[in-house]
């Protein structure tokens, strides 16, 4: 049978998996027959003992070995996601890994603009202002993507992408978006979609 882990916990020495039939199943550690640890969002193949526990787990034939040891996307390839393939997508959900790989490298991309054109300044201030006019160019670019990220990243914690409104409270309102950001996802299916995979 093909499902997807729901949980897994090394202390609790197992863990959880929604089968494509709708039921859950719980696993034991043991039953993990690949390297490396299960993680929440992966898919795999089990079957099931006659007391209903999921039972030789591993991942579907063809999954890819690329990427990372659990084949989840790296930082750096999810941002790149994120910009391109999911640039105004509200709908659906977006892991933690995501919105703060997101998050990372669209602050990193512009503080490297801003510190080359510090450079420049020194050197040539008419190069200088270009680089400034090419930050703000990518900040404005990056409104969207980090708006529907945002989105996504409180619908995966069960909440309603209108939350982010609450940042107009002056600086309570960032400090307790930040704090929802953090939030664990909700380990279900909800209203707007399944698991996020990465």
């Amino acid at each position: 049978m093909k499902g997807q882990i729901l949980d897994f916990s090394i202390q609790n020495g197992g863990g959880l998996i929604s089968g494509e039939d709708g039921k859950r199943y719980p696993f034991k550690s043991e039953e993990w027959k690949e390297q490396g640890i299960p993680t929440r969002g992966m898919k795999v193949d089990f079957d099931v003992d006659e007391t209903g526990q999921a039972v030789a787990l591993y991942k579907p034939l063809g999954a890819s070995s690329t990427g990372n040891k659990n084949g989840q996307l790296s930082l750096f390839a999810l941002f790149l996601e994120t910009l391109t393939k999911r640039y105004a997508q509200f709908s659906g959900r977006a892991s933690r890994r995501e919105f703060w790989g997101f998050a990372l490298f669209s602050v990193v991309a512009a503080l490297a603009i801003l510190f080359v054109a510090g450079i420049m300044l020194e050197i040539d201030e008419g190069l200088s202002i270009v680089l400034v006019n090419l930050y703000w160019i990518f900040v404005i670019a990056l409104y969207i993507p980090s708006l529907s990220v945002s989105v996504r990243r409180l619908h995966d914690t069960g909440k309603s992408g209108w939350w982010n409104l609450i940042s107009v409270i002056p600086f309570i309102g960032q400090i307790w978006l930040i704090v929802l950001w953090c939030e664990a996802s909700v380990n279900e299916d909800n209203q707007w979609g399944g698991l996020p995979e990465n």
